[in-house]
């Protein structure tokens, strides 16, 4: 049992992350998202998509947002004559886009293109960290709790999740 919590916080909380987990391993975006995304942001509360930063060639990236961060590639990719790649992402909103954008005014070539520098990767890993420690304050089922869904395997779940 966590310390400080009730059993049937537990059981609540248990119920709820199984609940989540069965849904993501099912949708196939441990796939889509070559594992960068955490499968749980949900469950800390993170309901929209991404906000994305991609390598477009040695001088430039391009900030957008996406619910499907792989997907949006694979359709932007056509535009670009080098290939696209995910050099970052964190979960947020278009708001955040937005704010992104803003922030990197001064770096802006055209829209959402902006010339790499090594402020714009380090804004994206502050950001996901911050996400990511919240995401850490959630409970994540182990073997130690009660199997809720068979199907579900909770050690090797909350294997992944602890790395």
């Amino acid at each position: 049992m966590i310390s400080g919590t009730t059993p049937l916080t537990v059981t609540s909380s248990c119920e709820r992350f199984q609940k989540v987990a069965w849904e993501w391993l099912q949708s196939g975006e441990i796939t889509r998202t070559a594992h960068m995304l955490s499968p749980l942001e949900e469950l800390a509360g993170f309901n929209y998509g991404f906000i994305y930063l991609l390598q477009v060639d040695a001088q430039c990236v391009k900030i957008g947002y996406s619910e499907h961060p792989m997907r949006r590639i694979r359709e932007l990719q056509p535009q670009y004559k080098d290939r696209l790649r995910l050099r970052a992402c964190f979960v947020g909103e278009p708001q955040a886009e937005r704010f992104t954008h803003r922030r990197f005014a001064s770096l802006r070539i055209k829209n959402e293109l902006f010339y790499a520098h090594p402020i714009i990767e380090e804004h994206f890993r502050t950001t996901r960290e911050q996400m990511r420690a919240r995401i850490r304050e959630i409970h994540i089922c182990t073997h130690e709790c009660a199997q809720l869904n068979p199907r579900l395997d909770l050690r090797m779940l909350g294997t992944w999740l602890a790395r």
